[in-house]
């Protein structure tokens, strides 16, 4: 790893250095050699020489490089060496040599190259976050906090005092989200383009408090991705310390494209991921997080799940996700997979007028759709988001029952409230082979079914599923309200079975639904059931 003086100046502390060089946290140098007679200037070359050595060369040393003097005396005339770029280590008992000094600086450039060799090696084979931050803490002797871009705690590394309490660490480590006002006070007082730097950059008393902070945005292209941030609770900063950041967020910086670490190349982390993720997030961290939007945990939610209709365009998706974005802007949106989730609050977008309007047919059964989307229940939980975001996938897949033209075009859409049995039936494994299950009066009336023609299995299960709404029920299947009466004489009289009064007559109105429904799922006729000694006389 390439270094500058601001590291070696740091490395020797133990000598009382005295800096005659301009400060940056640019890694210029990347070779080491004892200056002699026979040295020629070479850029990227750090120097050690002794003082005489340097006052016995004839030529002007300045425009050599940098060095490293040994032996100075500040009471001595030393004009020759005014302006060289240097550190001066003063004469004292013990001083070492130039090839001594020069094994100690190759020893600590080795710990330099093993230290970014860790943290590249960490990050190539996909290693988690905090295992990238505990290889990077181990040169710094301040604790490490990353944020994400929408100020989210996501982690901290290396060693935090016991009893540390901190105006700005402490609020985000408990709650799991940053305080973005007294970030932005404080960053704003040292720099105005403090979100924007590229830099390492330090914000000195910025809660007077005496506290100062070493700050590392992460941005790529105009993007701004989080921050890592340092606070001086074991040791005060020095420009070693800035140059390091510098590395570090620079090796960072060239993952990000790649998304090789989503926790912070997206903007939008925090408890709300963490629970799409299916990870525990403490309850005031969610309280916090979700405050921030205006929510609250026992508020009624939906998620959505959607995307466009040709899943490996992926420029159509980002533009469905645009559009949709636009079109719900209080809602939030994630990326799940080659789909996007979106999570709102039914107070801002009632779902029954969704389902309403979606549940209108009016496109064609053939017509191409340019968007699925699938909806989940209503939920007034929201650690429940994980499964309402599965019943929203799994409606998502079962799109292809509804046609919607709507603003973004043909769309096909699915609600979870109307596809809950076939959810059901999957899990308990329900197939063809389940006809025992089946009520023997519902069969009879299948039996009728297929025998003349008949629409009364249909029919009994859109009653049904409308509450036994005559109203409702005959506006679904498109018949008037006679016709209904008449099909529902029709069913008493075949299967023994009034659906107006189903209790009453002795029949299990659960057992009867679940029979129409399989028989729906199926789209089997059942085999008759065996008669009974009674039937045969």
């Amino acid at each position: 790893m390439d270094f500058n003086l601001d590291l070696v100046y740091a490395e020797l502390a133990d000598l009382h250095p005295i800096a005659r060089f301009a400060s940056h946290s640019a890694l210029d140098l990347d070779r080491i050699e004892v200056f002699s007679p026979a040295s020629r200037p070479r850029p990227g070359t750090l120097f050690i020489a002794d003082i005489c050595t340097c006052m016995q060369q004839k030529h002007d040393i300045a425009h050599f490089g940098s060095f490293v003097v040994l032996g100075y005396d500040a009471d001595a005339n030393h004009l020759s060496l005014e302006g060289l770029n240097a550190i001066f280590v003063p004469a004292a008992e013990g001083l070492p040599s130039p090839h001594e000094l020069l094994g100690r600086l190759l020893e600590y450039r080795m710990r330099l190259d093993g230290w970014a060799e860790g943290i590249l090696a960490a990050m190539a084979r996909d290693a988690p976050l905090q295992e990238v931050f505990d290889v990077a803490a181990t040169m710094f002797s301040n604790p490490i906090m990353l944020s994400d871009g929408a100020l989210y705690f996501v982690l901290t590394a290396g060693t935090i005092p016991e009893g540390f309490h901190d105006r700005l660490w402490t609020p985000a480590i408990e709650t799991g989200m940053c305080p973005s006002e007294l970030y932005a006070e404080a960053w704003a007082a040292c720099s105005g383009n403090a979100f924007g730097r590229r830099d390492a950059y330090l914000v000195p008393n910025a809660m007077d408090d005496g506290r100062t902070y070493l700050v590392r945005n992460l941005v790529c292209g105009d993007a701004y991705h989080g921050c890592f941030e340092l606070v001086d609770v074991n040791a005060p900063f020095t420009p070693a310390d800035l140059a390091l950041a510098d590395r570090f967020g620079d090796m960072l910086n060239m993952i990000l494209p790649r998304k090789t670490y989503p926790q912070i190349a997206e903007a939008s982390l925090g408890p709300l991921r963490d629970l799409l993720a299916g990870s525990a997030v403490r309850p005031r961290a969610l309280e916090c997080g979700l405050a921030e939007l205006g929510w609250k945990v026992d508020d009624s939610y939906f998620v959505a799940c959607f995307s466009g209709a040709d899943e490996e365009d992926e420029a159509q998706s980002a533009q469905t996700l645009r559009r949709i974005s636009r079109r719900y802007p209080l809602a939030r949106f994630y990326q799940e997979g080659a789909s996007h989730l979106m999570i709102a609050r039914n107070d801002d977008y009632p779902l029954s007028v969704m389902h309403d309007r979606h549940a209108r047919c009016d496109a064609a059964p053939d017509t191409e759709p340019r968007f699925l989307a699938g909806f989940s229940s209503l939920f007034m939980d929201f650690s429940l988001v994980r499964t309402a975001a599965d019943q929203a996938a799994f409606a998502y897949r079962h799109a292809d029952k509804g046609a919607y033209a709507g603003r973004f075009g043909i769309s096909r859409t699915c609600f979870y409230d109307d596809c809950w049995f076939e959810d059901a039936a999957e899990r308990l494994a329900l197939d063809d082979g389940v006809h025992q299950l089946l009520d023997r009066s519902i069969v009879e009336l299948a039996l009728f079914d297929a025998r003349d023609g008949a629409d009364y299995v249909p029919t009994a299960l859109a009653y049904l599923e409308h509450g036994c709404s005559a109203v409702r029920t005959a506006e679904a299947l498109f018949i008037h309200r006679n016709t209904l009466a008449y099909r529902l004489k029709r069913i008493k009289a075949i299967s023994g079975i009034d659906l107006e009064d189903l209790a009453e007559k002795g029949f299990d109105p659960l057992r009867i639904h679940l029979s129409l429904r399989l028989l729906s799922k199926t789209g089997t006729t059942p085999s008759p059931f065996p008669s009974s000694d009674a039937d045969r006389k």
